[in-house]
């Protein structure tokens, strides 16, 4: 018979166009705690550190970007680009991320535990560390992606889809799923297999995981 199994694709954002040139240049140092940014271009510049904690980022692009440390704690990101950018350690935590584009970026940690991601597309990126617990993920596409782990342990995860994507360890303890789509995820390693439920794999991927999914209902393989 067919396979005939399907889920409810995310919904990607509609970006503004980056080729209007309708953004208005500006430094790295406009990038400020607080501080409300709209309609900038930010190209080909470097920071140490760089603290947008609490800012509202709204209609901006930040294009080839290399930061040793983002921080946006609490930031509402809107509407926003980040193409070809670099960065050690990201810090998203509770922020809020709506109609985004992340394409051809390299991270190390990202903590992104407790945040709210709608409708955002990661696009060709390199992630070490992607931290999402507890986090409130909808509409979320990683397309072309290298993930070293994704940690979802306690998130809410709906219309979520890896598309081509190598994830080396995806862990989903007390993650709660809905519309996730693992087919186009090449696996290593899988946790919390009991919070599996309302996520759709081919029958390959469930028999490269057949040890793990035994050992988590107590089935000894030899």
């Amino acid at each position: 018979m067919p396979n005939t199994l399907t889920t409810t694709p995310p919904r990607l954002p509609r970006l503004p166009d980056a080729a209007r040139g309708a953004y208005d240049e500006a430094r790295i140092t406009a990038i400020c705690p607080e501080e409300d940014l709209d309609g900038l271009r930010i190209n080909g510049q470097r920071a140490d550190v760089v603290d947008m904690t609490a800012a509202a980022v709204l209609d901006c692009t930040f294009e080839r970007l290399a930061i040793g440390t983002l921080v946006a704690e609490r930031a509402h990101i809107s509407r926003t680009v980040a193409d070809g950018c670099r960065a050690a350690s990201c810090d998203v935590r509770a922020a809020g991320v709506e109609a985004c584009l992340v394409d051809d970026c390299a991270f190390g940690a990202v903590q992104a535990n407790a945040s709210k991601i709608v409708g955002v597309e990661v696009r060709g990126c390199r992630i070490d560390y992607l931290n999402c617990r507890g986090a409130v993920c909808h509409d979320l596409m990683f397309r072309g992606c290298t993930i070293g782990e994704f940690d979802g342990n306690g998130a809410r995860l709906s219309r979520v889809m890896f598309a081509d994507t190598r994830v080396d360890v995806l862990s989903l303890q007390h993650a709660v799923c809905a519309d996730v789509d693992l087919r186009g995820a090449r696996l290593r390693e899988v946790s919390g297999v009991d919070s599996l439920k309302g996520t759709t794999m081919t029958v390959g991927q469930i028999a490269d995981l057949a040890e793990v999914l035994a050992r988590s209902i107590g089935i000894r393989t030899s």
